[in-house]
């Protein structure tokens, strides 16, 4: 699948996929209404299988700034949980099809600490784990650290595996608030999905783009800001933080990204016949 490239300003914006997954409706949004649900297939076809489960696509994305390579999320992994479809992400592959080595990497920043957004963390070699990206320094948010790491969610969240290496390895910053990245490329605190989740602001000559990480899960929610994910830690604060922010890259204009839509996924948000919608650039 060719990458996605968006130039905003001076920065690169590449946009990769580790892994394309069916996920059923039931787990994304338990008790909604399948008919409510399926309206929106007209509009977003590639986010439905034929067998009427959400066509979920792990995003993630390198944006190149100042002499600077910065990976946003590292999507599922070598070893992906049976309940995703088992298998292996693709995301090295992909960057090496883009030209970019493990050791290219300077930044690497998850917007969040699900498992599906740090699975290329780390990995095996020789019987140790390390870091995947040998180079960087890993930016992860204070507040989902401190939530995914607490013994009763540890395991769960692949926390061992994809968080505590890194720890060990000496390699990470844990941030809160806006944090620059590199030249024009900060964090912005987007909660609710996770206590945590951060949104990667890009800024140059004038343009500006939002990956929005899990901000939205399905595209529908574009639309229906109301309605959060099964996966949302705090499904009030996420709704409210997407009706903020959606309302603010809509108003002025700027270019988004999100992590589970389908390719192309950098877009604008427009108005199609009153509604909301995403259309790729």
């Amino acid at each position: 699948m060719a990458a996605q490239v968006v130039r905003v300003g001076n920065v690169e914006i590449v946009g990769l996929i580790d892994l394309v997954f069916p996920l059923d409706y039931a787990i994304l949004f338990p008790g909604r209404d399948v008919q409510a649900i399926m309206a929106f297939q007209d509009v977003y076809p590639q986010s439905y299988t034929p067998d009427g489960r959400y066509q979920t696509y792990a995003s993630c994305y390198v944006v190149r700034s100042g002499g600077k390579t910065v990976l946003v999320d590292t999507g599922l992994g070598p070893n992906v949980p049976s309940f995703l479809g088992g298998g292996r992400g693709r995301l090295l592959e992909e960057l090496s099809s883009n030209g970019i080595s493990p050791e290219d990497v300077d930044v690497v920043v998850c917007t969040h600490l699900h498992l599906d957004h740090t699975g290329w963390n780390a990995r095996e070699e020789g019987g140790v784990r390390g870091p995947t990206f040998p180079r960087a320094r890993y930016y992860l948010p204070r507040a989902d650290w401190e939530h995914f790491t607490a013994p009763e969610r540890i395991d769960g969240a692949a926390g061992r595996s994809n968080l505590l290496p890194l720890q060990e390895a000496g390699v990470m910053e844990l941030f809160s608030g806006e944090v620059t990245l590199a030249e024009g490329v900060t964090t912005l605190p987007t909660p609710g999905h996770t206590p945590g989740h951060s949104s990667i602001l890009i800024s140059s000559q004038g343009e500006r783009a939002l990956i929005a990480g899990d901000l939205v899960n399905h595209p529908l929610q574009i639309e229906k800001v109301d309605w959060s994910s099964a996966f949302d830690t705090d499904p009030a604060q996420a709704a409210e933080t997407r009706r903020r922010i959606l309302d603010f890259v809509e108003s002025e204009g700027l270019r988004v990204a999100f992590g589970h839509l389908p390719p192309p996924n950098m877009g604008r948000l427009i108005r199609l016949e009153g509604r909301r919608v995403l259309r790729a650039l």
